[in-house]
């Protein structure tokens, strides 16, 4: 299953919404390649396999479940995390792309690659996936606001 889907970073018409620079996008995706429990309160412990300029592995515990997770990083542009197929998962891939149609017009798209033997095959299943995966995001982009706006005022 495939599933993608835009969330605008900086809107003219909110000025309330405090815009976002393009290196603050960037500092966020790499702060979650990095140390994602910054953005995933379900996660109880990270070990680090490796570290590299482009290329993070870790392994992520949460409870009794562990799972390893590769980052690649295309600097400034993007990350693709990808989470192979195990015993309690079936694989997957989230790319998050910073997409600029125009100066300071922000955005990121995030695209979802779920192997099909984790996909529901309830329409109504799929749907609630989708949906899930929606609203994570947008908590991703508040928590990644939240620590821009911690280190403007640190």
């Amino acid at each position: 299953m495939r599933y993608e889907h835009l969330v605008q970073i900086n809107d003219p018409d909110q000025p309330a919404i405090a815009p976002l620079a393009r290196s603050q996008l960037w500092s966020g995706l790499r702060s979650r390649a990095e140390e994602p429990s910054l953005f995933d309160p379900t996660i109880d412990a990270r070990r680090e396999l490796r570290y590299e300029a482009t290329l993070v592995e870790h392994e992520l515990r949460r409870g009794a479940h562990a799972h390893r997770e590769t980052v690649h990083l295309d600097p400034d542009r993007s990350i693709r995390v990808s989470v192979g197929a195990g015993n309690e998962y079936a694989g997957s891939t989230l790319t998050i792309r910073i997409e600029e149609p125009a100066p300071s017009a922000l955005f990121l798209r995030f695209v979802y690659e779920i192997a099909e033997a984790a996909v529901p095959t309830d329409e109504g299943e799929r749907q609630a996936l989708r949906h899930a995966y929606f609203h994570a995001d947008l908590d991703f982009v508040r928590r990644l606001r939240a620590l821009a706006a911690d280190e403007g005022t640190g």
